[in-house]
């Protein structure tokens, strides 16, 4: 799937088209190629909605939680392609920051609020599904619920009481 592709499928092309266009100007028709061929992959992330992945200092994938709600969905990838954006348009030697001015503009002219996290109950949902039991307290007897085991090639110590965990 690209972003043209999934843009197309939630009904949003033709307005990021119209958008990039009055904002990049003479730009815009490389910035469109580029966005449009750019691959959008299923992420297993239950604690993020989206990520812009880059490798050498190029785009590489957007990666989307599609388990959102629909709504959250859409502006979570216009969120992402805010980052492609900003990525493909910012200078070298401006700000490097993730969510700073020049990303919070394409956020703006892509009409999507300039906040740099969401929430999502679906999500919310899904990542306590996902939870399990990792460890015991052996002083006191707690539960340590996560998503990943524990390391088994290292100790670990309850914070509260001292005592040690023991992996399950």
């Amino acid at each position: 799937m690209t972003v043209e592709s999934l843009a197309t499928e939630l009904g949003l092309w033709a307005d990021i088209c119209e958008h990039i266009d009055g904002y990049a100007g003479r730009k815009s028709t490389r910035l469109l190629a580029q966005l449009a061929d750019l691959p959008v992959k299923r992420s297993r992330a239950t604690r993020r909605l989206g990520s812009f992945a880059v490798q050498n200092g190029k785009p590489l994938c957007i990666r989307l939680q599609f388990s959102q709600e629909p709504e959250n969905l859409k502006q979570t990838f216009l969120h992402e392609i805010a980052h492609v954006c900003d990525h493909l348009t910012r200078s070298l030697f401006r700000s490097r920051r993730a969510h700073g001015p020049s990303w919070q503009a394409w956020a703006k002219v892509l009409g999507t609020p300039a906040k740099s996290c969401g929430r999502s109950e679906a999500l919310n949902q899904l990542h306590r599904q996902r939870l399990k039991l990792v460890a015991i307290c052996q002083n006191c007897g707690a539960e340590f619920h996560r998503v990943r085991r524990l390391s088994r090639n290292r100790k670990y110590y309850h914070s509260k009481c001292g005592g040690s965990l023991r992996p399950v």
